[in-house]
């Protein structure tokens, strides 16, 4: 643990799905952190609004807000989702304030055949 300054995160631990709908194309994110106490709130936000230099790529940035008042240490996971409406994004850039990103590469949701 990098003490209680941030979560720890990998990029394996995240997951981008593509779900398609008839009028719309949805991207699911999905993953968690490792904390050293619980009570962290950990979201996904837009890293990018506004105007997109690279509409294949969707930018989020991962937000921390550490628990208030004494905690005790224990290793703690914190989950973290979003579900976003994007018609042409391939890939999904998470962004963090503190240290490098990672590209996460979107899957396609697989729909099982109605019998």
């Amino acid at each position: 643990m990098n003490g209680q300054q941030h979560c720890e995160y990998s990029a394996s631990d995240f997951e981008a799905t593509v779900i398609e709908t008839t009028d719309t194309r949805l991207i699911h994110v999905s993953g968690h952190g490792l904390c050293a106490s619980p009570g962290w709130t950990v979201e996904l936000v837009a890293a990018n609004p506004g105007v997109v230099p690279h509409p294949e790529s969707l930018w989020l940035e991962l937000r921390e807000t550490p628990p208030t008042g004494d905690r005790p240490r224990v290793l703690t996971e914190s989950n973290v989702e979003a579900m976003i409406e994007d018609a042409h994004a391939q890939q999904v850039v998470i962004r963090f304030r503190w240290r490098d990103g990672f590209v996460l590469p979107l899957r396609e949701r697989v729909i099982a055949a109605r019998r």
